[in-house]
């Protein structure tokens, strides 16, 4: 009855159709327009990453061209080959200079030599696989052979070729990677035999045209040689060397073409296995040794063998010697070696070495533009297709090289030295024998596309890490474009497999599961998760957040549930794989969640933020859905530590608020963050039902978002997170540009603080290093960083020296991040991820929040930079230069106050030429005095209204710091150092905002920064350090709730001796100052001897009692007369309370002995031990809005009870300790306070000195500048060494920040293109291929706006009545009528819909989905009928596709999601799916009804047993009892329970697992659906079947009949 009454209580009334909305911080216009703005930017991103790639690539390949066309000129040896039959001609001396030789060779050399860096730099960091000689000794002979292939390719073949043939020839080296593709085609699945004999067949067809070309190639050389009449030595020899080199060089990617080994692998997967896991250190000795091998070893075989005059080829090679006469044989062209290194009148003497470094930063670009098309997700249009067409590129530069008739020049330097015979019609004169040279071209260039075909179809994943990218570390020096082809890694999945993370190292403590006792349920795992999908855990700490605040919080969560909802019914109905996909859980934990209550007192209630939680959730719901929405009431469950309320959202997922009990566990967010990690990750992870090695992966990908009660984000913010996770391992944890929101110049103050602390100081250190606090507001961390050693573990250490309270509890994100530094993770700063959270508006609040930040940061940075032996040695992204730049800061920031207080003795001085410096000196310091006074001796309020008055004067100060500026700057020009560095700072500011054009008002707001410089650069350090022994937060703190006090009488006004007086304790006043041990002789005399307690006290402790006992009486009496009896039974009262109750207060009759009583004051001490974990008080609250109650298994029961006893159980209060604590932080302020302050006078007083020595000396000290005018006075135009030094070393520090911000945004500008969809690409590509019929399917971006506004309810009734048109009337300003008729039809709907407010996102897709079915049939139905076609001509009556998914969804969707619709019909592989998916959804509905049919026949058929086995024996028994429907809906609960899945369907579900579909999220109606409630959640309030032995009888369920009242369904 209890819940059936909360069930009615909760519906709303027909008349309550009002309703109050949340507005969102972001309006999504707004989000609309940044939306296409991001789209400009990733088109504008992609067609500058092509044009740079393909340009870069083109200038390579030309300049290499050039290079080798300057190797063994034709003019001493004619060559065909070279010539192009006599129709290409050649300028030049006729030698060839051996500097053209060392320019190609080091374009060659300089990718080795890059690799070797990053190889040996990756030495010193990480630790990798002991060598083994089988492996070194391979990948020797590989890199051997490779670099014997390069050098005779680029030192023999090129140089022998014309321009033309050379670029033909790139093209012909993926002859072995062709032919491992035949052996394996890891591309095709490897069950499929046909697919994978199809894919061989095709590869070997495509190796055989690969092999033509090298065909063509050697018989092209053969005949050009033979028409030459060169010995049969040059002429085989150069045959041979044209068709080995290829095929040589080609062995280079062997390893991208194997598929990937296992442990039992032999031959070339094992080698690649072994190759993976020690790459580093063989990648270092190869690189050494391949660079030994082009500059030395292949040279000196080269020209030592081809030499006709011995050794002088080679000293002429090497030393460059005057006299030597070095000429090549004829193998090599007769060619004459010779260094005069004269190219051209008035041309740099180094023109190849020009050229080669040219050549050697346009492939470094190349390569780092290509990398950056593939992590933004952009790899066909802005990777693979200007790489595919510069070969053709080239060809087109080269011919229009040969048309000009002057030479290309650079200055006075000739760049290419080859020109046509004549007209350039000319070469369809040497048709006949050039064919073999064009055949050859086109196959090899056809052969080696289609060898490399995995380039067109790249993976989806975002920001993805080179190594994931590609094979081997670059590219190679002289093939660019066919390495980056060949080096693009096929399958990108085989980077990391199980069996790695068998021999990974063991740091986090992930045990193998021997007993399966206490092991999660299977269903815990949903079918759609893999070992790798990103699991959140949402984890928000409340305390004392208002309506507003939880509102916001609640609004991120459902975007969360929608999204991950829609994501979820692509995979599963549509079939459409999303790479983004992810799942979550939402977890609220609230501090002190209870009404006040001792351990003894079980009579207690969950507190008002509790139930202003649960009132708002159908707020935030309506908000964010766009419609009326009513949530299910939440379900109760008592737990260890309190108590969790569990909310089903709309999309499927959960809200579980953990109510916590601060009698029970401890309170404060550092050990709610140890309390959710604990349980997610020690108790959910670790009792997975999977292997050690499942979990580690399992670890690895799961994620806690680390959330405030306040926060405000979308979906995109949190996807961005992961992305950056998901690109490196070693990331612990990453956070998100803060927004602070609010209002008043305080939250404009900080507007600006954030926005340059981001800009600037995150940026910087995510560059140089890595960021040092990812704030707890919205950070999210990785689930196996937080399980390593001295993270999780040490996090749990309660506070034992006066230092950790500072460094542990006042800023426990950072310390969190202090100890992930110190492990080695890497915490980063992702500023596309934005967060909304609500900033202090008040001055006390601001100032209180910063003194817990202030000290807190300095402790941690003080911690990392003592242990920076250990952390530089741990960590490889912080190196000592970053400690040396943080310890900088450190610095910076103590000597602040004191350049603060400088620059505003300056000020003073400036504006106010008639008071000398002495003065200013004391007037300045007076106010600082006074602050560091007040900080030792008086209250916290009274030190922060002194600050607020100064900080006002000091803002005017400041005033006068701005005029006194613009003059200097006015009469100085830019012969100023404080005006250059004023100029330089706005610049900074002023671009960095254009940089981020998100935040770019947030600048307006740097006046008031300015402003505020001294308050907040000098009081607030102040008022921070010396409240350093305050540990309390200062902010959401409110007092307990007190009694309410009666009117005070006006106190009669007193004079200034006799308040004083009174305060003492002496006159008789009664306020303040009242003693105990005083009494009183009339108003003159006082004696001190006898205690006395004054009746207001004890009135105050009286009035509390009896407040009290109306408490506990009100809590047994319900809102709206309805009273809660012990039973649980609901009685209405038909009288009103004031009629016929009390308050205990309020019963005069029980006071001054008047009548019986029973003393109420010891109720609490009389009251019965109750079981929480049973059955405790408040969960019976009204308030909670009566959800159905369920209990923890007891597995978890024992886990929370171990767990609390061990890191969490309240601290006991201890006074002495207490004091003893206050004590020693007292000390540590002292200390550090004495030291800040010391630091400080020092620094001031050498300034200060040494500038009156400067102006007593008249400039003595001072370097006057060049631009110093004539006429000026005082230090215009001069620099004091001292006060440039400081200028100096901030404006480096800006630029240094600067610099690397201008690089993060780059990387951000990436990032947030690569997370931006072009929605129109695929029309584009329709448009130019012709294909607008196509049988195309539709993107995930499409896919998830149809499912989002499938699932949506129907959001006619829109959250505002005002959203409508208003028309004004000419003749008026009346508005018209339509308005009204919009409201009067939204209220209608409103109340029409009551009933419709607990509709789930899933109901609602079940919904369209039938009648996208329907669609599908329906045009099934027309092409199987044929009609609408006579003699292929359509048939202009036909419904148009869009018509028709316009008919059958009513016109609801938008224009393009019904386009997506008409689309889905049309493509064949689609429709097939969804139909297949659709019957196999129909078919479980079907099975599970009958199920259910059969639970309940049974559940009846069972309870008839047992009233049949109760009946009555004698006449004076008592009389039978009957069986009603409550029995049997228990029954079949329980059976539902016990029973298990039919073979059907668990060959159903098997079938859904398959074809990604989760019969899970099919909801019965309400009159069929049976909760099922998991073993994780048992429920114990329900009724008990006696043992089976009871009732057991013959099973007779086929033969006994039931009646119509026994068959439900």
């Amino acid at each position: 009855m209890y819940i059936l009454y909360s069930h009615f209580r909760d519906r709303s009334a027909q008349w309550d159709v009002f309703r109050v909305t949340s507005e969102d911080n972001v309006s999504g216009s707004e989000l609309a327009c940044w939306n296409v703005v991001f789209i400009i930017n990733r088109i504008v991103l992609c067609t500058l990453i092509f044009l740079i790639v393909l340009v870069t690539a083109v200038l390579s390949k030309l300049t290499l061209i050039l290079m080798t066309s300057h190797i063994y000129h034709p003019m001493q040896r004619m060559s065909s080959l070279k010539t192009l039959y006599s129709k290409m001609s050649y300028t030049g001396s006729g030698s060839t200079e051996v500097m053209w030789i060392w320019s190609v060779l080091l374009v060659v050399s300089a990718p080795y030599f890059f690799t070797f860096l990053k190889c040996f730099w990756r030495l010193f960091f990480k630790t990798t696989k002991p060598l083994t000689l089988k492996l070194l000794g391979a990948m020797m002979i590989v890199d051997t052979l490779q670099s014997a292939g390069v050098c005779i390719f680029v030192l023999v073949i090129l140089p022998s070729l014309d321009p033309i043939s050379a670029v033909l020839l790139f093209s012909s080296i993926g002859l072995i990677p062709g032919i491992i593709k035949i052996a394996y085609p890891a591309r095709v699945d490897k069950g499929n035999v046909e697919k994978m004999n199809l894919a061989r067949v095709f590869n070997a067809l495509t190796v055989l045209l690969h092999v033509g070309s090298l065909v063509l190639w050697g018989y092209y050389v053969f005949k050009s040689e033979h028409f030459d009449g060169a010995s049969s030595t040059r002429k085989y020899v150069l045959t041979i060397l044209t068709a080995i080199s290829p095929v040589l060089i080609s062995i280079n990617w062997w390893e991208n073409f194997v598929r990937n080994g296992n442990k039992d692998s032999t031959g070339l997967p094992s080698l690649k296995r072994s190759m993976r896991r020690r790459r580093t250190k063989v990648t270092v000795l190869t690189s050494l040794w391949k660079i030994i091998m082009t500059l030395i070893i292949m040279p000196s075989f080269i020209f030592g063998v081809g030499c006709e005059n011995g050794n002088n080829c080679l000293l002429k090679y090497f030393y460059r010697p005057a006299d030597a006469y070095s000429r090549l044989t004829e193998t090599l062209s007769n060619a004459t070696l010779t260094d005069d290194r004269n190219f051209g009148q008035d041309c740099v003497p180094y023109l190849p070495f020009i050229m080669a470094v040219l050549n050697i930063m346009s492939s470094v670009i190349c390569f780092k533009a290509g990398k950056a098309a593939c992590k933004i997700v952009a790899q066909r249009v802005s990777f693979s297709l200007p790489l595919a067409l510069s070969t053709p590129v080239v060809l087109g530069f080269i011919l229009a090289f040969l048309s000009s008739t002057a030479n290309i020049n650079a200055d006075t330097c000739p760049l290419t030295n080859f020109v046509w015979n004549g007209d350039p019609t000319i070469l369809f004169d040497v048709i006949g024998d050039f064919w073999p040279v064009l055949a050859a071209g086109i196959l090899g260039y056809l052969s080696f596309l289609l060898i490399t075909n995995h380039v067109w179809s790249p993976s989806k994943e975002r920001l993805i890490s080179t190594d994931k990218m590609f094979v081997q570390p670059l590219y190679c020096g002289i093939f660019l474009d066919q390495s980056l082809f060949l080096n693009r890694r096929r399958v990108e999945e085989e980077f990391k497999t199980h069996e790695d993370l068998d021999e990974a190292d063991n740091a986090v403590p992930i045990p193998e599961l021997k007993n399966e006792e206490g092991a999660l349920p299977e269903n815990y795992w949903s079918v759609l998760r893999k070992d790798d999908t990103p699991m959140l855990y949402l984890c928000a700490t409340m305390w004392h957040e208002t309506e507003n605040e939880m509102t916001q919080i609640l609004k991120s969560i459902f975007r969360m549930d929608e999204d991950q909802c829609a994501r979820r019914h692509l995979q599963m109905f549509l079939g459409i794989k999303d790479p983004d996909y992810y799942e979550f859980e939402a977890h609220i934990f609230f501090d002190d969640a209870f009404q006040p209550h001792g351990e003894g007192d079980y009579l207690y209630l969950v507190n008002d933020y509790v139930k202003m939680l649960i009132n708002v959730i159908d707020v935030a719901a309506s908000a964010v859905h766009k419609t009326v929405m009513k949530i299910p009431p939440p379900t109760r469950i008592p737990t260890p530590y309190g108590g969790r309320l569990v909310w089903t959202l709309p999309g499927g997922n959960k809200i579980i608020a953990h109510l916590k009990d601060k009698t029970k566990i401890r309170h404060r967010k550092r050990w709610s963050q140890v309390m959710y990690m604990y349980y997610f990750l020690a108790h959910n992870l670790m009792n997975l039902n999977k292997s050690r090695n499942q979990k580690r992966v399992i670890s690895q990908n799961t994620f806690i978002l680390a959330l405030d009660g306040d926060v405000d984000f979308q979906p995109k913010a949190v996807q961005l997170l992961v992305d950056r996770m998901k690109k490196n391992d070693k990331v612990g944890a990453a956070c998100g540009r803060i927004h602070p929101i609010g209002s008043g110049p305080m939250v404009w103050y900080q507007k600006f603080e954030y926005a340059i602390s981001h800009w600037l100081q995150k940026a910087a250190e995510n560059v140089m290093g890595c960021v040092l606090c990812s704030p707890g507001c919205f950070s999210l961390f990785r689930g196996s960083a937080l399980m390593d050693d001295n993270v999780m573990r040490r996090y749990t250490t309660p506070p034992t020296e006066p230092e950790h309270y500072v460094q542990y509890d006042q800023g426990e994100d950072r310390w969190l991040c202090t100890l992930l530094l110190q492990q080695g993770y890497k915490v980063e700063y992702v500023a596309a991820s934005d967060a909304l959270t609500y900033a202090p508006e008040g001055f006390y609040e601001f100032f209180n929040q910063r003194r817990r930040w202030s000290p807190s940061t300095m402790a941690n940075i003080m911690d990392l930079l003592q242990d920076w032996r250990n952390v530089t040695r741990k960590n490889e992204d912080i190196s000592k230069l970053y400690i040396m730049y943080q310890a900088f800061l450190m610095i910076s920031s103590i000597l602040t106050p004191g350049t603060i207080f400088l620059m505003i003795l300056g000020a003073i001085h400036m504006a106010f030429d008639q008071i000398s410096t002495l003065a200013a000196f004391i007037v300045n310091i007076l106010p600082v005095l006074g602050m560091v006074i007040l900080c030792f001796v008086a209250k916290t309020n009274i030190q922060l209204a002194y600050a607020a008055i100064v900080s006002t004067f000091y803002s005017l100060l400041m005033m006068v710091v701005i005029v006194g500026l613009l003059l200097e700057a006015v009469g100085a020009g830019l012969c100023s150092v404080t005006t250059i560095f004023l100029i330089f700072v706005a610049g900074v500011f002023v671009v960095s905002a254009m940089l981020h054009p998100q935040e770019f008002f947030c600048i307006l707001h740097g006046f008031l920064y300015f402003l505020a410089i001294p308050s907040m650069s000098m009081l607030l350090m102040i008022y921070s350090l010396g409240n350093l022994h305050v540990v309390s937060w200062g902010t959401r703190e409110t007092k307990l709730p007190t009694p309410t006090q009666t009117a005070a009488k006006p106190q009669q006004k007193q004079g200034k001796v006799q308040e004083w007086l009174g305060k003492m304790g002496i006159a008789g006043n009664d306020k303040g100052g009242t003693s105990d041990y005083a009494f009183s002789c009339g108003n003159l005399l006082r004696c001190v001897c006898c205690p006395q307690t004054p009746a207001q006290t004890e009135d105050m402790r009286f009035r509390a009692i009896l407040d009290r006992l109306d408490d506990m009486e009100s809590r047994m009496t319900t809102a709206g007369g309805h009273t809660l009896s012990p039973g649980g039974s609901i009685t209405d009262e038909k009288h009103t309370m004031e009629d016929d109750h009390k308050p205990f207060s309020r019963s005069d009759d029980l006071f001054e002995g008047a009548g019986f009583r029973d003393n109420p004051a010891y109720q609490e001490e009389r009251q019965e031990k109750v079981n929480e974990l049973e059955n405790p008080h408040w969960i019976r609250d009204v308030d909670l809005r009566g959800g159905a109650k369920e209990y923890l298994p007891q597995e978890e029961i024992e886990f929370w009870k171990e767990f609390i006893k061990s890191y969490l159980f309240p601290l006991d209060s201890d006074k002495d300790h207490e004091k003893k604590v206050q004590a020693a932080l007292i000390e540590l302020r002292n200390k550090v306070c004495l030291a800040f302050l010391l630091l400080n006078a020092l620094f001031v007083t050498i300034v200060y000195v040494l500038t009156e020595v400067n102006q007593s000396s008249d400039g003595s000290l001072a370097v006057t500048l060049w631009c110093r005018p004539e006429n000026a006075e005082g230090n215009i135009g001069r620099i004091e060494p001292i006060s440039f030094a400081f200028t100096a070393t901030f404006g480096v520090l800006l630029l240094l920040q600067f610099v690397c911000m201008l690089f993060h945004r780059l990387s951000t500008f990436l990032h947030i293109a690569a997370s931006t969809e072009i929605q129109f690409k695929k029309e584009i590509r329709k448009k130019l291929t012709g294909e607008e019929n196509a049988d195309s399917d539709i993107g995930v971006e499409d896919g998830l706006k149809l499912v989002r506004e499938m699932q949506a309810q129907d959001n006619s009734d829109t959250m505002s009545v005002m959203s409508g048109v208003t028309d004004i009337s000419e003749e008026g300003d009346t508005v018209s009528p339509k308005r009204g008729k919009e409201l009067w039809s939204k209220l209608h709907r409103r109340r029409k819909g009551q009933d419709k407010m607990n509709q789930t996102l899933s109901r609602n897709f079940l919904k369209n989905f039938e009648k996208l079915q329907r669609v599908m049939q329906e045009d099934d139905n027309a092409s199987t009928t044929g009609r609408g076609s006579i003699e292929g001509e359509p048939d202009p009556n036909q419904e148009q596709p869009i018509d028709k998914v316009r008919r059958v969804f009513k016109s609801r969707f938008q224009r393009q999601s019904i386009a997506t619709i008409a689309q889905l019909a049309q493509s064949t592989k689609r429709k097939e799916e969804i139909q297949r998916r659709a019957s196999l959804m129909e078919r479980v509905r079907e099975v599970k009804g009958e199920k259910v049919k059969n639970r309940w026949q049974k559940a009846a058929w069972r309870g008839r047993m047992q009233n049949r086995q109760n009946q009555p024996q004698g006449n004076g028994a008592q009389p039978r009892r009957t069986l009603d429907l409550g029995s049997v809906a228990r029954a079949a609960k329980r059976e539902s329970d016990l029973v298990k899945l039919s073979q059907e369907e668990k060959e159903l579900e098997h079938k859904q697992q398959n074809a990604r579909s989760v019969s899970e999220t099919i909801q019965e109606d309400d009159e069929t659906q049976i909760k099922h409630v998991t073993p994780s959640i048992r429920r114990r309030n329900q009724m008990e079947w006696p043992p089976e032995n009871d009732y057991a009888v013959p099973d007779m369920s086929d033969n006994v009949p039931l009646k119509n009242s026994d068959v439900l369904f």
